[in-house]
């Protein structure tokens, strides 16, 4: 795939793309970013693939073929279409907050921390609290809880309902041991976000059964076996659980 887009580029660099053919590589893009929308990475790849020969400057292109390979596990392919992406136009915050994100889910949180503070330097990226929640998490991964905490309260302070820097800033208070204003990050998480709010039931269960209020804890901690996941999540549940008595 590497040599593939390399020629696409090499031509590229001879001529210029017809105003039609961009045309459709946008259509084949839009029509991509929808499969991912509804959870269809298989057929978005297929889709975004044509989109980006058809016109391998589109960055959007590159960018939604970067994120369909990383929902089907493709981790190589994924960071091949991301720095493809970033060929086209390096500034981008969107693509450096989606390959940042990317870094972190791959456990490689100190570059994800560098590509979001570039991501920052994108004045035009409409949604900077994104940027400031992901380097809070990317921060948290890598053991620097102070900047993991303001950068989430900087996300919060742009965006009061960003659900995930909510969630980071509660991970955060317990990394350095404060439970009581964990255990507000999470009841404020649970209120705000309640489609959201399944990480911080497991939280606070599992940080009640630590403090012996086992009632509270199991009541907390159903809501995550009712929501029949599998997983770590559930695995976790039912460890808290089981320290609970319950």
């Amino acid at each position: 795939m590497r040599t593939f887009f390399a020629i696409g580029l090499v031509l590229l660099v001879g001529g210029c793309i017809s105003e039609k053919r961009a045309s459709r590589a946008s259509a084949k893009t839009q029509l991509g970013v929808a499969y991912l929308n509804e959870r269809n990475p298989e057929g978005a790849v297929g889709t975004l693939r044509e989109a980006v020969k058809l016109d391998p400057r589109n960055w959007h292109a590159h960018n939604a073929l970067a994120m369909a390979y990383s929902a089907k596990g493709e981790a190589a392919l994924a960071e091949d279409s991301f720095k493809d992406a970033l060929r086209v136009n390096a500034d981008e915050g969107e693509i450096l907050v989606n390959y940042g994100a990317f870094l972190v889910t791959v456990g490689r949180p100190g570059e994800a921390i560098v590509v979001l503070e570039h991501g920052l330097a994108d004045l035009e990226y409409r949604n900077p609290a994104m940027i400031l929640s992901n380097l809070s998490r990317a921060h948290l991964d890598a053991g620097n809880i102070d900047q993991a905490i303001a950068r989430a309260e900087d996300a919060l302070r742009r965006s009061p309902k960003m659900c995930p820097a909510r969630f980071h800033l509660g991970l955060a208070h317990e990394e350095k041991g404060q439970m009581d204003q964990a255990l507000r990050d999470y009841a404020t998480l649970t209120d705000d976000c309640p489609q959201e709010a399944i990480g911080g039931y497991l939280r606070t269960g599992c940080i009640l059964a630590g403090l012996g209020d086992f009632d509270r804890a199991a009541a907390s901690l159903r809501h995550v076996t009712d929501a029949a996941l599998d997983g770590p999540m559930l695995d976790e549940a039912r460890s808290c659980i089981a320290r609970s008595g319950g």
